[in-house]
């Protein structure tokens, strides 16, 4: 396809959009949805810039090509002027039309969509403004000298911290605990068809829905919802719990399906049972890695608790979730907000340094350092050399 064959289609394809995007607005449906509408008037008025952009881009093209065809007469005749030879010739530099008509497409499906959700140009200027004017007012909460009620607020966010991180460990555990049995039956290399297809149908489902329908649909009902004393912070650690056994029951038995065969092999030679395979030729080759999988769930759980405390779950997230949080306020106290999300930070990188070492310390094991030799000068090399030695 020519040049000027790809900028037809260009102006034509952006046309049609346009069109279709501005008859599709005096539709039902986008007259009884807002955002719907906005987003369909954001796609045609794109759409129709980018249809004249390429029109007028065109139009040049066009205007140039009754020079072109008489410098391409020249060079062909070759009566006049001087033709390179095509050694000479710098190589042609590849056309990316489409390339640049695709990133202009996702432009374009990126501002209907800001469109759609209501975005201004006037908010956007005001953004910077907002958060520095908003971070100055969390940054002086957290660094002033605590009052009365500074230290309410520090109390506060503390011990809805602590809740979550128990939240998370209680989910973890629950986890681990089933997802260690669930992985062997999941892993193909482990159970048989009949066994290995069910569990894993079971495992794609519990994946399937998140920590949230769990926490609302099942564990609030029957738990309670609020803090700790009225049975939220269970309700957030068994829903953790189940959506755990989904995650790492696939995790586990990803990694006992790479084990190494020989193990197994040998093992199965020499008369062992099904069980006594799991435990001497298959858990010591996965225990790292399952032990590396289920620190890495509870900083994940740690996060997703704060999240579950803003449905009534328990943990920090009910004291910023509304109505009756710091965000259910007007207006907005940002010094306590800045000191519960200071708590909030610290705390979790605080145990997500001492997982990840731990993480560090499972998989790769402990270097040890051997003490030189007592021996004089006479000694040799190797006996007086101190080497790291893994654990």
């Amino acid at each position: 396809m020519s040049h000027g064959y790809k900028i037809a289609s260009a102006v034509v394809g952006s046309v049609l959009l346009a069109a279709v995007s501005f008859l599709l607005t005096y539709t039902p449906a986008a007259e009884s949805s807002p955002v719907l509408l906005r987003a369909l008037w954001g796609l045609a008025i794109c759409s129709a810039v980018v249809a004249l952009g390429a029109g007028i881009y065109g139009l040049a093209y066009l205007r140039t090509g009754r020079q072109r065809a008489e410098e391409h007469r020249r060079i062909s005749s070759g009566a006049s002027g001087y033709s390179p030879d095509r050694l000479d010739m710098r190589p042609v530099k590849p056309v990316k039309f489409w390339y640049n008509m695709a990133l202009i497409f996702v432009g374009v499906l990126f501002i209907s969509a800001a469109a759609g959700t209501g975005m201004t140009l006037s908010a956007l200027l005001e953004m910077p403004a907002r958060i520095w004017d908003y971070s100055v007012q969390m940054v002086s909460g957290v660094a002033q000298i605590p009052d009365e009620d500074a230290r309410d607020d520090w109390s506060s966010a503390f011990e809805a911290m602590l809740e979550s991180v128990a939240i998370a460990w209680i989910g973890t555990l629950v986890g681990a605990i089933f997802s260690l049995p669930c992985g062997i039956l999941a892993a193909r290399n482990m159970a048989p068809l009949a066994i290995y297809i069910p569990m894993r149908f079971i495992l794609s489902v519990i994946r399937a829905v998140p920590e949230l329908v769990f926490a609302v649909a099942i564990f609030i009902p029957l738990l309670g919802v609020g803090p700790a004393q009225m049975g939220g912070a269970m309700a957030g650690a068994f829903a953790l719990g189940i959506s755990s056994i989904g995650t790492l029951s696939k995790l586990i038995s990803e990694a006992i399906e790479g084990v190494d065969p020989g193990p197994l092999e040998a093992s199965t030679a020499a008369g062992a049972t099904h069980v006594q395979r799991v435990r001497w030729a298959v858990l010591p080759q996965v225990l790292p890695e399952v032990l590396a999988i289920w620190l890495y769930r509870f900083e994940v759980n740690i996060r997703a608790s704060a999240i579950l405390g803003a449905l009534g779950a328990g943990g920090i997230g009910r004291l910023i979730s509304p109505p009756n949080g710091l965000f259910g306020q007007r207006p907005y106290d940002w010094e306590a907000i800045g000191i519960t999300l200071f708590v909030i930070i610290a705390i979790t990188m605080v145990v997500d340094q001492v997982s990840g070492f731990v993480r560090h310390r499972v998989i790769h094991g402990a270097k040890v350092r051997q003490k030189k030799s007592k021996r004089g000068s006479g000694g040799s090399a190797e006996e007086t050399r101190a080497a790291a030695v893994p654990v």
